[in-house]
């Protein structure tokens, strides 16, 4: 039998910022200072109130001094006496105490797949040809969200994983760290197996001691599934976004006749007569997958967005990303 070879898989300073590159493209400014300007008028959207280090632009449960009033305790011996509210001692002849919230910054982490998977190339003749690989668009997406938490005076911090969970940059604050950003993630690390979610998340989790938000922005193709790695997060009080990352060709694959399929993490090799029957049947599977992680987000209240190779990672990050409730 004749076969074809396919890889498959299951004041505001804005200047410009010299960014990622594809290796397939020239050299390019794609953080110019307009898209900048854009990203500095959002938020990460938060349902929780984490405990921060520094004074930011959100809020905390933690009392403390601030503009903003939260409540009254009573007063105990030792209190300052500026804090107590000496109108409501008028009224009342009791001493109370008034409490402020704080503002404070909000841990930021993003986990990037750095697996086989999400290094996949569509075939030569498929429509999706040449595209950015998911990878690519998953360091895009995560540089534009980081721009928008170190603009805020979030504190960020960025960590790979495939089969288990590698490198990571470090804490960093403040839009002076961008590059910081822009640098780590332009260093490709080296392929280590598979995509294994829950091994890799119950390291950070291990790792990491401060909760907040985490963003995974991954295909999620993990032949164990995805659902008890998400629900380890929130289990450990982490506040979870998803951005699944997915190229054209795996939703529609378009290859016909006798293919050699070689699976893009096991290497594993399946010579299959691809015919239209064939590829209904795998579109009904792909779109059950879709369905059922986007089903068990919802129950979870974890965010869940789709993103695209297609679309141009700036109108993921001003459109999409604001549908799926991440930034706002």
């Amino acid at each position: 039998m004749n076969s074809s070879t396919a890889y498959c898989c299951p004041g505001k300073n804005t200047s410009n910022y010299r960014g990622l590159e594809d290796a397939t493209h020239d050299d390019r400014l794609i953080f110019d200072s307009s898209f900048l300007a854009k990203l500095e008028q959002l938020h990460l959207l938060s349902r929780k109130l984490f405990h921060g280090k520094y004074h930011a632009e959100r809020r905390s449960k933690r009392t403390g001094s601030s503009l903003e009033f939260a409540d009254y305790r009573n007063y105990t011996l030792g209190d300052d006496l500026r804090s107590v509210d000496w109108n409501i001692y008028g009224r009342l002849d009791r001493l109370f105490i008034k409490l402020f919230e704080e503002e404070q910054d909000l841990p930021v982490y993003f986990l990037i797949d750095t697996s086989a998977s999400m290094r996949w190339v569509p075939p030569p003749g498929h429509a999706s040809a040449p595209r950015s690989t998911k990878f690519d668009q998953a360091r895009r997406i995560a540089a534009s969200l980081a721009y928008i938490a170190l603009a805020n005076l979030e504190r960020v911090n960025i960590h790979y994983f495939d089969a288990e969970l590698g490198d990571h940059m470090g804490m960093s604050r403040g839009k002076g760290q961008f590059h910081k950003v822009l640098d780590f993630l332009k260093r490709v690390p080296g392929q280590n197996g598979g995509t294994r979610l829950l091994p890799s998340f119950r390291t950070f989790v291990q790792r990491v001691k401060q909760r907040g938000l985490v963003f995974v922005i991954s295909d999620l193709f993990d032949i164990e599934g995805c659902e008890e790695a998400l629900s380890l997060l929130r289990y450990n009080q982490f506040e979870t976004s998803i951005v699944q990352i997915l190229d054209p060709a795996e939703l529609q694959p378009t290859l016909l006749g006798d293919l050699r399929l070689v699976e893009s993490e096991t290497e594993l090799q399946f010579e299959v007569t691809a015919d239209q029957s064939l590829l209904k049947r795998y579109q009904r599977e792909m779109e059950g997958f879709l369905q059922g992680v986007e089903a068990f987000c919802l129950r979870r209240q974890i965010n869940y967005s789709q993103a695209s190779t297609a679309i141009p990672f700036d109108d993921l990050v001003l459109r999409l990303l604001r549908e799926g409730s991440i930034v706002k």
